[in-house]
């Protein structure tokens, strides 16, 4: 029999849309939580319709980062919509909003209002920058993130423009932190009785990431500027590598390594090479040691390569398309990916506490009679009411 998730009989109030919050709701669902995602009549989140490809009447894009929920569509708007919600908030643990700050003020669901209906409640929030300063009411995307906290500098190669990541990763990271919080707010409030606002922007996040390179940067700031494309600024060679048929990443990490590396690719002569004997000569000289090993890599495939480094104790990897990569039988051993009518949806690091799939996300409005009359006390004909009157929207079950 498998056991109840740490989270059971937890219920989440979910105003998020993108990206941060909808994967940290999602994690919470993985651990067991009821998420109930709030979103709007006729839209809904943004990224619904961001797409093609478009799966089960959603763009895959939504469709990855919303399972397990539950969807209501209420107007936000109206006095009667706002008070629906607000009867949630009476009976829920946890709320999780990405809005700029002061939206949900305006709204009249901010946490001064609702820890009056409801003192235990965990009212956590994602911004771009907080809600002080002088950034605070700047729109904060990820994008914006990467560029002003110098991550972006940092991408892309080295003769090349500035690039984001390939994935939102501040996003994805601060996601991950929100669950950490909320998981030890609930935790204390198991103690003190009492809830707590707590707030994560995506600008204490990515620096908290840069925490390495800032404080070299306050050592020998020169030693951390320029993009490295996917090199390291303390450790040649760490890199991709151009082979015959495809590229492989590579690393020597300590002295053994690198001497195993030259044996390996030839390189004796390098190995000898003041210019290259440790590391600290071989960051110093990065560009006469990478076109050395670049051109013992290039002559030889990915599979020599991997097979020749890898069983000489050398890091090594072939650098794989996401596509190519999910195929693959250290995936399947570990239960990375449900499959759901031929589409692949990656499994959360929080799902070995999930011994089930997570549902499929929501259609707009799926679930609002039911979350309005089982979680917020509404009869059938009040409910009934707020649909006539275009407040909710009764929602479309899966097609």
């Amino acid at each position: 029999m498998l056991r109840a998730g740490p989270l059971e009989g937890c219920t989440v109030l979910d105003f998020t849309r993108i990206l941060s919050g909808p994967y940290a709701t999602m994690l919470l669902a993985d651990l067991g939580a009821d998420v109930v995602k709030i979103e709007r009549p006729g839209q809904g989140d943004d990224t619904r319709s961001w797409g093609p490809p478009f799966w089960n009447g959603m763009s895959t894009y939504f469709a990855a980062v919303n399972r397990g929920k539950r969807s209501v569509a209420v107007d936000l708007a109206s006095t009667a919509g706002r008070a629906a919600v607000q009867a949630l908030a009476a009976g829920a643990d946890v709320l999780v909003e990405n809005f700029r700050p002061g939206v949900m003020e305006r709204l009249g669901l901010s946490y001064d209002s609702l820890r009056e209906l409801n003192p235990g409640l965990i009212y956590a929030s994602i911004n771009g920058f907080g809600s002080a300063g002088p950034k605070a009411h700047e729109p904060g995307t990820e994008v914006i993130v990467e560029a002003e906290t110098g991550l972006m500098a940092m991408m892309g190669a080295e003769d090349g423009p500035p690039a984001r990541f390939g994935v939102a990763m501040v996003d994805i990271a601060t996601g991950m932190v929100l669950v950490n919080g909320v998981l030890a707010a609930l935790l204390d409030c198991t103690r003190s009785g009492r809830g707590r606002q707590i707030e994560f922007p995506l600008y204490s996040t990515a620096f908290s990431v840069l925490g390495t390179v800032i404080a070299s940067a306050s050592i020998d700031a020169a030693s951390q500027q320029g993009r490295w494309g996917s090199g390291h600024p303390s450790i040649v060679p760490y890199s991709a590598f151009q082979a015959d048929d495809g590229y492989v990443v590579l690393g020597a990490i300590n002295p053994v390594m690198w001497e195993r590396l030259c044996v390996a690719l030839g390189l004796e002569d390098l190995r000898l090479d003041t210019r290259s004997r440790d590391n600290a000569a071989r960051v110093r000289n990065r560009s006469f040691v990478e076109a050395a090993v670049g051109r013992a890599v290039v002559t030889r495939t990915v599979g020599d390569l991997v097979r020749a480094l890898g069983e000489s104790g050398v890091l090594v990897a072939p650098v794989r398309a996401a596509a190519e990569a999910i195929v693959d039988p250290q995936v399947d051993e570990l239960g990375l990916v449900d499959i759901d009518n031929g589409v692949r949806f990656t499994r959360t690091p929080l799902s070995q506490f999930n011994g089930n799939a997570l549902s499929r996300a929501p259609q707009l409005g799926e679930h609002t009679r039911d979350v309005l009359v089982g979680l917020g006390g509404l009869d059938e004909e009040a409910v009934g009411d707020l649909v006539a009157a275009g407040v909710v929207h009764p929602g479309d079950t899966a097609p």
